[in-house]
C-alpha cells in the first residue's frame, strides 16, 4: 500500500513543468477565472491527452467488430486498452474485465453475482465504505437472508483496522467488501493485511475492494492483495466521466453472470463496446509511464508503477507541507482555530492526499464559500448528505472541509492554500473578538 509522509519526494523542476503542461484548466477554470483546484477527490483535473485521444476515437462511426480497416484499428485500440488495464491492476491473464458506465454500478453488479453464487450466512463490510459497496452489501444480505456485519471505524485514524474486519469473519462468511482509501477521511486500508487476516479464518471467502479513490495515488496489485475484484473510475484519475473498469479474479469471472448466450463464460461486457474509453485509459497509462523515469525499454507495468510511485512521493511532500507548513507559512497543525482530523499519525500510517479540516465558529459550507472567494476550490462533506452521513457519524464528526490536491500541484500552491486558510481563520477570530 501507499507509504506515508516520511517518504516525501517532490518532483524535480523538469518533471513538475512537464506534469503541469499535461492538465487542462489547471490554473484557470473554464470561465478563465484564476483559481487553485483542491477538489480532486470529487473528480480529478483532466489530462489533455486522455480527453483528446478519447474524442478522436469516439468520432469514428465504425464498429470495431466489423472487418474493415478502420474497424480493425478500433479493435487494436481496445485491445491495447485492455492490456493496459491488466497491467494497471497487475491482473492475472485469465482474469476478466468488467466495463461499466460507473464504478458504483460495477460494485452492485459484482456483489449481486457473488451473493447469488456463493453460499454463506453473513456478509462483512466496514463503516467507511462508499455507499455503492455498503448499500450493495446491505441490500444483497437482506435479499439472500444473510446477516449483515459492519466493522467499526477508528475515530483516531479515520480508517478500519484489518483485525476489526477479520474479527467479524467466520466459516459462514460469503463476502468481504473493503475500501482501499476513504474519500472523506483519507485513510488508506492495508488491503493485503485485511485479506490475509480474513482468509486465515475463511480461505474460501470472496473479497472485493473499492479502488476508486486509491487508484490515482498508489499502486494497485490485485495478485499481491489476493482480492477477487477491484474497481476504478478514470474520472478520478485524470480521465473522463462515463466509464469505469473492474478487474475480476479467475474464480470470480467464472461465476454465473449476465451475458449473451453466445459469449464465452468469462465475458462480462454486454453490448457494443466503446473503444474511446479504452483509448482514454491508454493515454493515462502513457502519461504515468512518462513521468516515472523507468529505464528505456521497461515493460508497461514497470513503467506505470514507477510513475505512480513518483506521484506518491510528490503528493506526500504536498501533504507534509499542508500539515507542517514552510519556513514562512505555518502549517495546518499550527493554525489557531483550525482543526485537522485523522492526520496526527500521518507519519506512521498510510494516508492519501486528503486533508479533512474544520474551523472554530464557522460552518463547513461557509468555509468552502470563503475559500472560493479567495480563489481556492474545496468541498464540504456533511452529515446531512446521504453520501457522507454514515461515514462521518462512524468517526464522530458532523462535517468536514475536504481538501484534496493532486500531484500536478506545486508546493507553492500548498503554501498559498495555507495562507488563505490562515486568512479565513483570522477573520473569524477577529469577528468573534469584536462581538465579545
Amino acid at each position: 500500500m501507499s507509504r506515508t509522509t516520511s517518504d516525501t519526494r517532490p518532483f524535480p523542476a523538469k518533471t513538475m513543468n512537464f506534469v503541469r503542461e499535461q492538465f487542462a484548466h489547471l490554473e484557470r477554470d473554464m470561465h478563465g477565472t484564476e483559481r487553485i483546484f483542491f477538489e480532486n477527490s470529487g473528480g480529478s483535473l483532466r489530462l489533455r491527452s486522455a480527453a483528446e485521444r478519447a474524442l478522436e476515437v469516439s468520432l469514428s462511426p465504425d464498429s470495431n467488430s466489423r472487418p474493415t480497416r478502420v474497424a480493425r484499428d478500433l479493435a487494436r485500440v481496445q485491445k491495447q486498452g485492455e492490456q493496459d488495464l491488466l497491467a494497471f491492476f497487475n491482473g492475472a491473464p485469465d482474469g476478466a474485465l468488467l466495463p461499466t458506465a460507473t464504478a458504483s454500478q460495477a460494485m452492485f453488479d459484482v456483489i449481486r453475482v457473488i451473493t447469488d453464487a456463493a453460499p454463506g450466512t453473513n456478509i462483512v463490510t466496514t463503516a467507511i465504505e462508499h455507499p455503492s459497496s455498503y448499500d450493495a452489501c446491505a441490500g444483497n444480505a437482506a435479499r439472500t437472508g444473510q446477516e449483515f456485519r459492519v466493522a467499526s471505524a477508528d475515530p483516531e485514524t479515520g480508517g478500519v483496522d484489518p483485525q476489526a474486519v477479520a474479527d467479524l469473519v467466520d466459516e459462514g462468511t460469503s463476502l468481504v467488501s473493503v475500501i482501499a482509501t476513504s474519500n472523506i477521511t483519507g485513510a488508506v486500508t492495508d488491503i493485503a493485511a485485511v485479506v490475509a487476516a480474513v482468509r486465515a479464518k475463511n480461505p474460501d471467502v470472496y473479497v472485493v475492494a473499492d479502488g476508486v479513490q486509491y487508484a490515482p495515488h498508489g499502486v494497485i496489485d490485485v495478485r499481491a492483495w489476493d482480492v477477487d475484484a477491484v474497481n476504478i473510475a478514470p474520472y478520478k484519475m485524470f480521465g473522463d466521466r462515463g466509464n469505469a473498469f473492474t478487474y475480476l479474479s479467475p474464480r470470480l469471472a467464472d461465476l454465473p453472470h449476465d451475458k449473451l448466450a453466445a459469449a464465452s463464460t468469462r465475458t462480462w461486457a454486454v453490448g457494443s463496446s466503446a473503444p474511446a474509453a479504452y483509448a482514454g485509459f491508454s493515454a493515462i497509462v502513457d502519461y504515468l509511464a512518462a513521468i516515472g523515469g523507468a529505464e528505456p525499454g521497461s515493460d508497461r507495468r514497470t513503467a506505470l508503477v514507477a510513475g505512480l510511485r513518483a506521484i506518491h512521493g510528490h503528493e506526500q511532500a504536498l501533504l507534509h507541507t499542508l500539515l507542517e507548513g514552510t519556513a514562512s507559512q505555518p502549517g495546518l497543525h499550527q493554525l489557531a482555530g483550525v482543526h485537522v482530523h485523522f492526520a496526527d499519525r500521518a507519519a506512521t500510517l498510510p494516508r492519501d492526499l486528503i486533508v479533512p479540516l474544520t474551523f472554530d465558529d464557522v460552518s463547513c459550507a461557509d468555509a468552502v464559500r470563503a475559500y472560493e472567494e479567495r480563489g481556492v476550490i474545496v468541498y464540504e462533506r456533511v452529515a446531512t448528505s446521504p453520501y457522507s452521513e454514515r461515514i462521518l457519524r462512524a468517526v464522530g464528526l458532523n462535517g468536514v472541509v475536504r481538501v484534496s490536491p493532486l500531484h500536478c500541484h506545486t508546493l507553492e500552491e500548498a503554501e498559498r492554500f495555507l495562507a488563505v486558510t490562515q486568512e479565513i481563520a483570522d477573520k473569524v477570530r477577529r469577528a468573534g473578538e469584536q462581538a465579545a
